[in-house]
């Protein structure tokens, strides 16, 4: 899980620098899944609950 949240974290940082390709696309949103699925399931929370908390970490402000 916490390689997971690294490799979604490494792309969110490169996509505030620059366009991310397809590829890079695809991985940010199957890393994000997995990562939601996995803290939905280890937190006994609904997968809209853990997209929202995680919507609010990543946001740039």
């Amino acid at each position: 899980m916490f390689e997971i949240a690294g490799v979604l974290r490494d792309l969110f940082i490169l996509k505030i620098d620059k366009n991310l390709s397809f590829g890079e696309r695809k991985m940010m949103d199957t890393a994000k899944s997995l990562l939601v699925k996995e803290i939905s399931v280890a937190s006994n929370l609904k997968e809209t609950e853990v997209e929202e908390d995680l919507k609010t970490i990543f946001t740039v402000q």
